[in-house]
């Protein structure tokens, strides 16, 4: 990983629900703006990428 640097560094989100610490957490989930924030479909694409990046590293 060393190799390919920071350039794809990816952010995924996360989840914020009612066991998500803090009060802005806790206010967010009342009004209903809580969930999931993980895209299983961007991580996958990611993962793709910087597979076939390190497969063609010496």
């Amino acid at each position: 990983m060393r190799k390919l640097g920071a350039r794809k560094h990816v952010t995924f989100g996360g989840a914020m629900t009612a066991e998500t610490p803090g009060p802005i957490a806790r206010a967010l989930v009342r009004q209903g703006k809580g969930g999931d924030f993980r895209s299983p479909e961007r991580i996958r694409a990611w993962a793709h990428h910087i597979g076939t990046e390190l497969a063609a590293t010496p």
